[in-house]
């Protein structure tokens, strides 16, 4: 028996052992993997686009019947408004207005208490209003740049569609205003901001 034991043993441990390697997985076979590829950089951002101006880049400021019936709709106190470009023309006509005082007197004399329709560039934007100018004396023959011209600015405030951000100086205006006298203007109404032109 003792030889029997002696066979038997190490064939049950042979047997022991082939059995435990059976149950352990079987070794992956070793391919030539190829990195993992980074993961794509995040796209960046388009920065948003500024709001698009509702104001049209070219402003024909000719004042039409259509123009002023829609004005005069808009802003009724203001029906029968005068036109500063006509008011000028009578300042430029009096050959006697030389000094800025003399000017803005009669230009008091004629538009003071009135609806008056101002076109052109505004000068001074500030968070509560904005200045025009007001021409009294006429451009002398030869002056090619217009310095010859003399002027005043009219002080704009609670001017409705004027907004300082999104104004600035140079840019073009059109404006319907009730002239206060002593170069002050309000309420107003800018006509191209409100839809009103």
């Amino acid at each position: 028996m003792r030889i029997v034991l002696a066979h038997v043993v190490p064939f049950f441990v042979a047997v022991s052992v082939l059995g435990c390697e059976d149950k352990k997985p079987a070794p992956a076979a070793e391919t030539a993997t190829a990195p993992k590829p980074p993961p794509p950089a995040p796209t960046p951002e388009k920065p948003p686009e500024p709001p698009k101006s509702t104001r049209p880049e070219k402003i024909e400021t000719e004042l039409t019947a259509d123009r002023r019936s829609k004005a005069e709709s808009a802003v009724p106190e203001a029906k029968g408004f005068l036109v500063v470009q006509g008011l000028e023309e009578k300042l430029k006509a009096n050959k006697t207005l030389k000094e800025k005082a003399a000017g803005v007197t009669a230009f008091d004399k004629l538009a003071k208490g009135k609806w008056i329709l101002f076109t052109g560039p505004i000068s001074n934007p500030t968070d509560s209003g904005f200045e025009m100018g007001v021409t009294y004396t006429p451009q002398i023959k030869g002056d090619m740049l217009g310095m010859s011209r003399q002027w005043f600015p009219v002080s704009f405030s609670d001017v409705k569609g004027y907004e300082a951000s999104k104004f600035k100086a140079g840019q073009m205006v059109v404006v319907l205003a009730k002239y206060d006298g002593k170069e002050k203007a309000s309420p107003g109404n800018e006509l191209v901001a409100t839809g009103n032109w």
